[in-house]
């Protein structure tokens, strides 16, 4: 391939990862029920000519919570303003987010539960009256004024909902908790990259790279990023599954799937997403990322069971280790 190929090549790839993100309901993968929930309230509202109810989505980083709150802002046909709760320091931060919403607006504010307290109680009688007391002036002078807001929707979004305070969280009409993906939806994410990006691949290939990931569309995208970037250099953007393997062990990333130990009984691949996030990725004993393996607490031959609480992460040193230490 000529550089003038590899030069017009690039420039798409950077037009089109712009399009990863799903705009619709339709191109998001996952959270099958959050969404036929949350598409039932967009149609109500809409066939009523109201704006949405407010809207909580919890659940831990990469399954897709931000780009669900774009998805519903662009299905109610709203505009959306977005900042985050660690960039709202002072209730007067907030009442100028508010006073320049418009009619049916989205206001999204990601980690919600990073807002400060005295923010949170601000935004509250906001969220349920729409009026806004604002006091003008200082001393003798000071007054205050209550202004009537538009209707608007707040899509918050959280990794920590139970560090919330009650009147906030029980300011939302709707609260939405995600889910694990499954390999199937993981897989299906990865296969959606690949199209966007002009890239083969096969299925097998594509359950390998999930395999690799840290189970969450998140993680998937950036090792599928990795080995798009093999496979564009080596193998002409032809992506099988003996490419996705040497792809892998070059980057010899922490994040590729620990080995069975040779022997035992198989574990199943839902336990081993669980154990992985449980576990940070890394062993307990010593904190290394390199060479790591599921291990059983309890072995198995001596009762032990295929669950997440009798498996933990090892590197192959601590886990020989151990083993010579068994009784």
């Amino acid at each position: 391939m000529d550089e003038r190929a590899v030069s017009t090549l690039n420039k798409s790839d950077a037009a089109l990862e712009l399009t990863l993100r799903p705009s619709l309901f339709s191109e998001f993968t996952g959270q099958l029920k959050v969404k036929e929930r949350l598409g039932i309230a967009v149609q109500a509202a809409k066939q009523r000519s109201e704006a949405l109810d407010h809207i909580l989505l919890s659940g831990p980083p990469g399954l897709g919570k931000t780009t669900l709150a774009y998805i519903l802002a662009k299905a109610m046909g709203a505009n959306l303003k977005s900042t985050s709760g660690p960039t709202i320091e002072k209730a007067g931060d907030l009442a100028g987010l508010l006073t320049n919403l418009e009619e049916g607006d989205v206001l999204f504010i990601d980690e919600i539960h990073l807002l400060p307290k005295t923010v949170a109680e601000y935004l509250c009688p906001a969220m349920a009256d729409f009026k806004l007391d604002i006091i003008i002036d200082q001393g003798p002078n000071a007054r205050s004024v209550r202004l009537n807001l538009p209707r608007f929707t707040l899509i918050g979004t959280t990794t920590r909902k139970e560090r919330m305070i009650h009147t906030l969280l029980s300011s939302f009409p709707i609260v939405e908790q995600f889910v694990d993906y499954t390999a199937e939806e993981l897989a299906t994410i990865v296969v959606r990259f690949a199209r966007l990006m002009n890239f083969e691949i096969d299925a097998n290939a594509a359950d390998r790279i999930v395999r690799s990931a840290s189970g969450t569309p998140l993680g998937v995208l950036h090792r599928f990023r990795r080995v798009r970037d093999y496979a564009q250099v080596k193998h002409d953007r032809r992506i099988t599954v003996a490419v996705a393997d040497e792809a892998l062990q070059m980057l010899g990333s922490a994040e590729q799937v620990p080995k069975s130990i040779p022997g035992r009984e198989n574990i199943p691949s839902d336990v081993r997403r669980e154990v992985w996030r449980r576990d940070g990725g890394k062993c307990v004993k010593c904190g290394s990322r390199e060479n790591l393996e599921y291990d059983h607490i309890i072995p198995i031959s001596r009762g032990g069971s295929n669950t997440a609480r009798n498996i933990e992460l090892l590197c192959e040193s601590c886990n020989r280790s151990k083993g010579v230490s068994i009784e």
